[in-house]
């Protein structure tokens, strides 16, 4: 299941990437993007994506931000991990 969404993500990014460069430079970047190279939380940068080919421009219209007001994100207090060491015991009585 995990290989054939690979796949899938892979076929889209390619479409995209497809009519705006070469064939094999659209296949190599749609390989780097979806092979597992970050994790989904890491931030590709503009000079990153400029560094792969990518046409970028990091300007948002005055829109956009007036748009994500309206979706404030909550400050976490607390971490979302607990950390429990090892070896765990529980004390049952």
């Amino acid at each position: 299941m995990a290989q054939k969404a690979i796949k899938q993500v892979h076929d889209l990014v390619l479409d995209i990437l497809k009519d705006r460069m070469p064939p094999e430079q659209a296949e190599n970047l749609a390989k780097s993007l979806t092979e597992g190279r970050w994790t989904h939380d890491y931030p590709i940068t503009c000079e990153k994506l400029q560094e792969m080919g990518i046409k970028v421009c990091g300007e948002l219209p005055e829109e956009i931000y007036h748009l994500m007001d309206f979706y404030h994100q909550p400050i976490q207090r607390r971490p979302t991990v607990q950390y429990i060491p090892v070896p765990y015991s529980r004390d049952e009585e």
